[in-house]
C-alpha cells in the first residue's frame, strides 16, 4: 500500500533546498509512496512541482508562530490522510513537528543550514529547537558539518542522519555550450569566471568582486558572473562595490536564470566565496559539469572538494586567496581540466542524484516502519 508523504518548506525558491524538494517530491518511488507538497506560495517551486505532476497545497505563514498555518497543516494532514511529513528549513522544522504531535503523524526534518541560536531571535531559535529536538522521528543534516553544528545546539547525535545532497548528472553532462558566449558575444579568448549563489550576506559576494578586480589587472580578457536572485539591499552594495573597483565592463550580475547547466558548460572556472555553507549544491552541479572549482573552507564544501584533487579550497573571506587561485587556474589549463574530471568522477560516486534519493527512502521506510 503507497503511502504519502508531505513535503514541506517555508520557502518557494529557487535554490538549493527547494532544488531537494523538487527531487524528492518527483523522483521517490511513485509504487511505494505518494508524493504532496504545502507550499507558502506556488513561485518557482511550485510552478516545477506542477510540471511534474506533483500536487501542491499553498497556505501562507505571517509570523514566527502563525495559527493559521499550523490548522492548514492538520487539515491537509488529516484530509490526505498523510503517513509521513517531511519537511525543510527550521521555521517549517518547527510547524511539521508541533503538527506531528498534534495529528501522530511521523515527521522527518532537514536542516540546509545551521539554525542561527544567537541575535535577536534567540529566544524563538531556541523554542523551534526544542520542538524539533524533542519530537521529531528524524533529524537530517546535509553535511557532517551541519551535523556538528545541530549537535552543538543540543541534538544527540544518534538522532541525526547525514544525507549529502544530490545533482542529476545527466542534466549538466547533455546541456549544451556557448549560450553565454553568445549572449556577450565573447570569443574563446575570453576566459569566464562565475559563481552560482544567490545574492546575500553568508555568500561573500564582497570578496568574489575584489578578487575580480586583481585577476583583472593581470588578465584583462577575464570576465565574472554572479547567476543568482537577487536581495535588493545586498544587490545594491554589491553593484556599487562593482562601481567603485571600476569592473562594470567585466563583472556581470545575470540574476536568476533557468539555463544554470548551459551557464556552467561555457564557465572557465566555478568560484565560491561563501563565509558560511552548509553545504553547496552548487559547487556540486559545477563539478557535474566537469568544471574546476575554487571553493571556501566555510563548513561544507570541505566535504564536497578534496583540495589538489577534485578543486580548490582556499579560506573565506580572502579576496587575494581567490585571485590567486583563479590566476593560477587560467595559467594552468591543463591542470584545471584534470581537477574537473576528477571532480565529476567524485560527483558520480558521492553526491549523485539517484543516491540521495535511496537515502532517502531508506530513511522513510526505517522511520514509518519504526525501525
Amino acid at each position: 500500500m503507497k503511502r504519502t508523504i508531505l513535503h514541506t518548506i517555508e520557502t518557494g525558491g529557487p535554490g538549493g533546498a527547494e532544488s531537494v524538494l523538487l527531487a524528492l517530491a518527483s523522483g521517490i518511488d511513485n509504487e511505494q509512496f505518494r508524493s504532496i507538497v504545502l507550499l507558502p506560495y506556488m513561485g518557482w517551486l511550485g510552478g516545477k512541482l506542477q510540471e511534474r505532476g506533483v500536487p501542491v497545497f499553498v497556505a501562507r505563514s505571517r509570523g514566527w508562530y502563525d495559527l493559521r498555518l499550523l490548522k492548514a497543516l492538520v487539515r491537509l494532514v488529516r484530509e490526505e490522510k498523510v503517513d509521513l511529513i517531511h519537511s525543510h528549513l527550521p521555521d517549517q522544522n518547527f510547524y511539521a513537528c508541533l503538527v506531528g504531535s498534534l495529528t501522530g503523524t511521523k515527521t522527518i526534518v532537514t536542516y540546509h543550514g545551521s539554525p542561527d541560536a544567537g541575535g535577536s531571535g534567540s529566544f524563538r531559535s531556541a523554542i523551534k529547537l526544542r520542538v524539533v529536538r524533542s519530537s521529531a522521528d528524524g533529524v537530517v543534516a546535509v553535511s557532517d558539518y551541519l551535523k556538528k553544528s545541530l549537535m552543538d545546539l543540543g541534538f544527540e547525535a544518534n538522532q541525526i542522519e547525514r544525507i549529502y545532497n544530490g545533482v542529476d548528472l545527466r542534466r549538466f553532462s547533455d546541456s549544451p555550450s556557448g549560450r553565454l558566449r553568445a549572449e556577450f558575444n565573447y570569443h574563446n579568448g575570453i576566459k569566464l569566471i562565475g559563481m552560482v549563489a544567490n545574492l546575500r550576506e553568508s555568500k561573500g559576494y564582497e570578496f568574489f568582486i575584489r578578487a575580480a578586480r586583481k585577476v583583472a589587472d593581470s588578465m584583462p580578457n577575464a570576465r565574472f558572473f554572479s547567476i543568482g536572485a537577487v536581495d535588493s539591499a545586498i544587490g545594491r552594495e554589491m553593484r556599487d562595490l562593482v562601481e567603485s573597483v571600476s569592473l562594470q565592463d567585466r563583472f556581470f550580475f545575470l540574476g536568476f536564470r533557468t539555463d544554470v547547466p548551459e551557464i556552467l558548460n561555457d564557465l572557465d572556472i566555478f568560484v565560491l566565496s561563501s563565509v558560511s555553507e552548509g553545504f553547496s549544491l552548487a559547487t556540486v552541479e559545477a563539478m557535474a559539469a566537469e568544471k574546476p572549482v575554487i571553493v571556501t573552507r566555510s563548513g561544507g564544501p570541505l566535504e564536497i572538494v578534496d583540495d589538489g584533487r577534485t578543486g580548490c579550497l582556499i579560506p573565506p573571506a580572502d579576496s587575494d586567496a581567490l585571485a590567486g587561485k583563479i590566476c593560477e587556474l587560467l595559467a594552468s589549463p591543463e591542470r584545471a581540466a584534470a581537477l574537473a574530471r576528477m571532480a565529476r568522477t567524485e560527483v558520480m560516486r558521492m553526491f549523485s542524484l539517484e543516491r540521495m534519493i535511496g537515502d532517502y527512502e531508506r530513511l522513510y521506510e526505517g522511520v514509518l516502519n519504526g525501525t
